[in-house]
């Protein structure tokens, strides 16, 4: 599959306090548990990522919308660093997995 063909689950919450949250991950990822360190995992929950399959354009314009945005997959993350829209620096490795977090105040 071309990289413009690929898909990711994306799902916006909205807080009560306001914030739109934003919350895409690889498509392959969603129910997957990232073993960090001995004893302790992430999960990949598909109350929190599962909302619709998108296009990366349909991602990367809710970056630019919501006002937290949380990515979990080497390949969305991937895309958003690429394309500028998040500095590589601010991405960390769980389980082999980048993730990256998101806050505009």
């Amino acid at each position: 599959m071309d990289e413009g063909d690929e898909k990711y689950w994306m799902k916006v919450h909205h807080s009560y306090t306001g914030e739109v949250i934003l919350a895409a991950c690889d498509r392959d990822l969603l129910g997957r548990r990232l073993k960090v360190a001995d004893g302790f995992e992430v999960l990949v929950s598909e109350s929190f990522y599962m909302g619709r399959l998108a296009s990366w354009e349909e991602v990367r314009s809710l970056i630019a919308q919501v006002t937290i945005v949380n990515l979990v997959g080497n390949g969305v993350v991937g895309r958003a660093v690429r394309e500028g829209l998040v500095p590589e620096r601010a991405c960390r490795d769980v389980g082999g997995v980048k993730h990256v977090q998101i806050m505009r105040y």
